[in-house]
């Protein structure tokens, strides 16, 4: 754990340039975690999206009983990133073996030790980076759910806990073959987005998913109706995260501050988010996205647009092409303000810089400049765009 902490200190400090009021939420222990599994975990699909086995939907089935969190089973996306059921299931397979035969060096990098064998509930929800994502700490404390403590702060040991992880991971059988069918298309309606919209209630977040040739917008005071005033909304909103599933041929504007927004499986779409701390696009095609945030983290998508406004380099992982990019370039009411609520220097656009995290037969390279499939736009092509609003 310090080694983690020295590396991502060296590693941020050198992404923050020098602003000494910007800071991390990072914790060591959990970056710790992530430097481990790129190191001991060899599949390529784990680079560039969170893998199936290590999200909450497969540690923890009782969150959902449907495949709509996942992008890859949409059936919108093209044949090229769509994965097949006997590929998804091996992949799952690999990825839940990953997590029972390393249970236990995971939990000795989160108590900093190899020659320790107990740990507290604080030590044991930095798994949750792991475990519970990609809501991570928003659902609560990894620790709520270990029968071991019960609301007890005592120490257990690092054994029954290791036992305890794989116990709670499923047993992966073969899916049936309508799990992963794609020869007609389906909508979703009923039992997931109940789970789905449930779920994040219980997590204090919001869902849009499966919407179909729509225009949603959700303006703070949609999002917070019964705050007494725009301040207290936001004040709300910025510990608040929005997921964006599995939407097709549809126009959607958040015009509110929030802090994690994660936009995912959506095709042909227009998505404008005004504000937010972080952005995370994963399996988009084909649409274009205007976004405003403090960070943003782009995952296998391809033939889309986007207008960014970042203060960090916008990372991309995994399989992008034919991504091009451009400044932020919506003309929004109060959206200046919602940026110094959120700390976002419009002076520090860093849209044009980003890098891309790969890995090769040495081990993981971090790659800027030039980079494939991710191009800027021409001048003369670049155009302001006005947001409607629902007033």
């Amino acid at each position: 754990t310090g080694y983690a902490q020295l590396l991502f200190d060296i590693f941020f400090d050198s992404m923050c340039e020098g602003n000494a009021s910007d800071s991390s939420t990072v914790s060591p222990a959990s970056f710790a975690l992530f430097l481990y599994v790129l190191a001991v975990y060899k599949d390529e699909s784990l680079i560039g999206g969170t893998p199936r086995a290590l999200r909450a939907d497969i540690a923890y089935p009782q969150l959902t009983a449907s495949d709509s969190l996942s992008p890859r089973s949409s059936q919108q996306l093209s044949p090229r990133t769509v994965v097949s059921g006997s590929k998804a299931s091996e992949l799952e397979k690999k990825q839940i073996s990953f997590v029972q035969k390393n249970a236990k060096e995971l939990l000795h990098i989160v108590v900093g030790s190899m020659s320790t064998s107990q740990l507290l509930p604080s030590q044991f929800d930095s798994l949750g980076a792991i475990l519970m994502a990609p809501y991570g700490s928003l659902l609560g404390n990894l620790s709520a759910l270990v029968p071991h403590w019960k609301g007890k702060q005592e120490l257990v040991s690092i054994s029954d806990l290791a036992a305890w992880i794989i116990e709670s991971l499923p047993v992966q059988e073969q899916p049936s073959p309508a799990r992963f069918h794609s020869s007609s298309p389906t909508k979703v309606h009923g039992e997931s987005s109940v789970i789905e919209t449930a779920a994040a209630e219980r997590s204090g977040g919001f869902m849009l998913h499966n919407i179909s040739r729509g225009t949603i917008i959700r303006s703070s005071q949609e999002l917070v109706p019964n705050a007494p005033s725009q301040e207290q909304a936001w004040l709300t909103l910025r510990q608040k995260w929005m997921k964006i599933q599995n939407c097709c041929d549809s126009f959607i504007y958040i015009t509110a501050p929030l802090h994690h927004v994660v936009i995912t499986g959506c095709v042909n779409c227009t998505i404008l988010i005004a504000a937010a701390n972080l952005v995370t696009l994963d399996n988009c095609e084909r649409s274009k996205f205007i976004l405003g945030c403090r960070r943003l983290h782009v995952a296998n998508s391809v033939d889309s647009t986007l207008h960014i406004l970042t203060n960090r380099q916008p990372i991309l992982l995994g399989e992008n092409h034919d991504l091009i990019v451009a400044p932020f370039n919506a003309l929004l009411a109060d959206c200046l303000a919602m940026w110094r609520f959120l700390q976002i220097d419009r002076s520090k656009n860093r849209w044009a810089e980003a890098l891309w995290i790969s890995r090769n037969a040495n081990g993981i390279v971090l790659t800027g400049g030039a980079i494939p499939g991710f191009s800027q736009m021409p001048p003369q092509n670049f155009f302001c765009v006005t947001v409607p609003s629902n007033q």
